[in-house]
């Protein structure tokens, strides 16, 4: 049977970033339901999210696609996470802000892994300057070789010194 999900916040490409507590009794520990703690447009952002929140001793924190949430999840799992996201309180509302502040916070402190100097180019790929070639000119499109063109490169060459 297909579920249908009209009416709800989540986009396409969004991610639902989802917690459960665990509940200690005695020796005995019990999960508890997962609730939605925020949503997030792009996978690194829900990361960082669920990083914030499984700092927290009892917490399980996941962060799962729009498509994860509506195809994988269990039916009442997924069923209360919609309806707490499509009834979402003030609070509610604050509090996912906040966490995706300090997420954002937090992604722009990691310093990016592809940072510093490009291989290929030899210069910082975070500066505005362009990089040209050594002798300043750029080739178009058609002038451009693939390989076969440069293997037949020789015998032109050689015809061209022949002449």
């Amino acid at each position: 049977m297909a579920w249908h999900h009209g009416g709800t916040i989540l986009g396409r490409r969004d991610f639902v970033v989802i917690v459960r507590r665990w509940r200690e009794r005695g020796a005995v520990r019990r999960p508890g339901v997962w609730t939605p703690a925020g949503v997030a447009d792009s996978r690194e952002l829900a990361d960082a999210m669920v990083a914030l929140l499984a700092e927290n001793a009892g917490v399980e924190a996941r962060a799962v696609s729009t498509h994860e949430l509506l195809h994988r999840e269990r039916e009442e799992d997924r069923e209360r996470i919609l309806d707490l996201l499509n009834g979402r309180t003030t609070a509610d509302i604050e509090r996912d802000l906040a966490l995706r502040a300090a997420a954002a916070i937090r992604l722009a402190s990691i310093r990016d892994r592809r940072g510093g100097r490009d291989r290929r180019s030899g210069f910082d790929r975070r500066s505005q300057r362009h990089w040209s070639p050594p002798g300043g000119d750029r080739r178009s499109g058609g002038e451009r070789r693939s390989g076969r063109d440069r293997r037949r490169e020789p015998a032109t060459h050689s015809e061209g010194l022949a002449k």
